[in-house]
């Protein structure tokens, strides 16, 4: 049996919406929800514990933005290989006017490359983004603590080795400030990473907390767990698909 022009266009529109949807996707996605103590879910890395998550007070910025975009980062070295499909922290979204930045994530290494407990660690600008589609957009809402979760589109699905060491960066606008997304970090140390900021996401080395003057010198931790990647697809796919695939199956019916 032929298929008609008419089902043959229809399973045309059916590619070019799932198409569309995808491109509308090809970024980093940001909600928030869940409580301020408990990791959502079931992470497979955490860089603080659900029993340490409540010592997570402190909102960290940047440094004073010198350059387009200053930072926040948070080294981490995952123990199990996964496919990062989300990640969580603590957050606050601080009356943003520049509500498009950046997540960048690096790869630095073996385990230990750069270090988890020195004050004086740094690791160089200039490496390649693992993110692809490395923008998120923020509501311009104002203030208070939340578990933000941002969400890979499939290009930013990145395969994570266990033993080898990661950063992963928050990049402010400088026109919003060094306080337009606040980091909330704790005092609790990291096996596996210490948390990082840059004046200048493109030209400065990232440096740790204490030798920039944001902290003491011990290591402080960026609130951080990560996610494996979902294998079902967005409830929004599925009614675009299930909806398309009726009216081939109706035309289909008719055709006979």
């Amino acid at each position: 049996m032929k298929i008609s022009t008419r089902t043959s266009t229809l399973c045309g529109i059916i590619t070019a919406i799932a198409a569309f949807y995808g491109t509308a996707q090809a970024q980093i996605t940001f909600s928030s929800g869940g409580s301020l103590t408990v990791w959502n879910g079931a992470p497979v890395y955490t860089s603080l514990a659900n029993s340490a998550l409540s010592s997570a007070t402190t909102g960290q910025g940047d440094q004073n933005i010198t350059g387009t975009y200053g930072l926040m980062a948070e080294t981490f070295t995952p123990s199990t290989t996964f496919t990062l499909g989300s990640f969580d922290i603590l957050l606050g979204v601080n009356n943003i006017s520049t509500p498009t930045y950046q997540v960048n994530l690096y790869d630095l290494g073996p385990a230990g490359t750069v270090s988890v407990s020195s004050a004086s660690a740094t690791y160089g600008p200039g490496l390649t983004s693992l993110f692809p589609d490395n923008t998120v957009t923020f509501t311009a809402t104002s203030g208070g603590e939340v578990q933000g979760t941002f969400t890979m589109d499939s290009a930013d699905q990145v395969t994570l080795n266990a033993g080898e060491e990661y950063a992963l960066e928050i990049w402010n606008p400088s026109a919003d400030g060094s306080a337009g997304i606040t980091w909330n970090r704790s005092g609790t140390a990291d096996s596996g990473g210490q948390m990082f900021s840059s004046a200048d996401a493109i030209d400065n080395a990232r440096i740790t907390l204490g030798a920039a003057g944001q902290a003491g010198g011990a290591p402080r931790t960026g609130s951080l767990a990560l996610y494996p990647e979902s294998q079902v697809p967005e409830p929004g796919t599925l009614t675009l698909l299930g909806l398309g695939a009726s009216m081939v199956v109706t035309a289909i019916r008719r055709r006979k």
